[in-house]
């Protein structure tokens, strides 16, 4: 947590005091420069695209969750029960 702290944020020492979670102005949020396979794009269009299609899917996947806890609350019976009944 400490180096992604240091790769986004502006040390306290150097952010007037108004002025606390200052961000670099190079940084994207979210972006640590974590890439191995290579997979983030060069272009910032782009990228902003691939955030915008990973968040909803992020989103998406919340939702299906939510259901699959509502569906045990309604009937007492899990997910893996469903698919055995």
């Amino acid at each position: 947590e400490a180096q992604r702290a240091q790769i986004g944020w502006v040390d306290p020492k150097d952010v007037a005091y108004d002025q606390p979670g200052l961000l670099r102005e190079d940084y994207y949020p979210g972006d640590i420069g974590f890439d191995p396979l290579g997979l983030k794009p060069e272009d910032p269009e782009e990228l902003d695209v691939m955030i915008t299609k990973e968040l909803q899917n992020g989103r998406l996947a919340m939702l299906a969750a939510a259901g699959f806890l509502a569906q045990e609350a309604v009937d007492g019976k899990g997910i893996i029960e469903h698919f055995t009944s």
